[in-house]
């Protein structure tokens, strides 16, 4: 007398063609993985890192004389202790050759605390920034800053923005046109050592 068929392997092959078996067992450990996981997001300020990173963003529309400065946090919630954000003009710079980072006068200033961002105008050209943002939580503190040039110049093609940093670490274009397809701009400050900025 024979066995009757086995009806489970038949089975197995009539779900597979509906749920791959690699694709079930990829699923079933996802699910194992967030099951034994802790939760990973935190309620509280981030440890130093690309979280806390400071940028700046510079805006500019074409054919307009404001130029648009944005300093805040890769992180969307990333609150500083303190930013210190200082406008320099009056200096010549026509995009080319040294700016005369020594003889800038930084008369314009905001010193801004537990802060998510700020903001600043200026419709001088050239204009220098000097932005030091110092973040501090639980897990440790980090200094970002930065000294840069602008300068719009105007040709033939339209105008472009010119860049320059007397700061190292900080990754420039030396000059994008002004359009609506090149800017806003983000440049991310550098880290620097604790204790302030350069």
């Amino acid at each position: 007398m024979s066995s009757p068929p086995s009806r489970g392997p038949r089975r197995l092959e009539r779900l597979a063609a509906y749920a791959p078996l690699p694709l079930v067992a990829v699923a079933v450990l996802l699910v194992v993985l967030i099951l034994i996981t802790p939760v990973l997001v935190s309620t509280g300020q981030p440890a130093p890192g690309i979280l806390t990173q400071a940028e700046l963003v510079v805006d500019r529309l074409p054919n307009n004389p404001i130029m648009h400065f944005y300093v805040h946090g890769l992180g969307a919630t990333v609150r500083y202790a303190r930013i210190w954000f200082g406008l320099a003009g009056g200096f010549n710079w026509s995009g080319s050759g040294a700016v005369p980072w020594s003889r800038l006068n930084w008369s314009t200033w905001q010193n801004a605390s537990d802060i998510l961002a700020v903001t600043a105008n200026a419709t001088a050209n050239p204009i220098a920034v000097n932005i030091t943002a110092f973040y501090q939580s639980s897990a440790g503190s980090a200094w970002y800053a930065g000294v840069l040039a602008f300068y719009v110049s105007s040709g033939t093609s339209g105008e472009a923005l010119n860049f320059a940093s007397d700061t190292s670490g900080i990754v420039i274009p030396g000059s994008v046109a002004v359009g609506n397809s090149t800017l806003p701009l983000p440049i991310t400050l550098a880290t620097v050592s604790p204790g302030g900025p350069p």
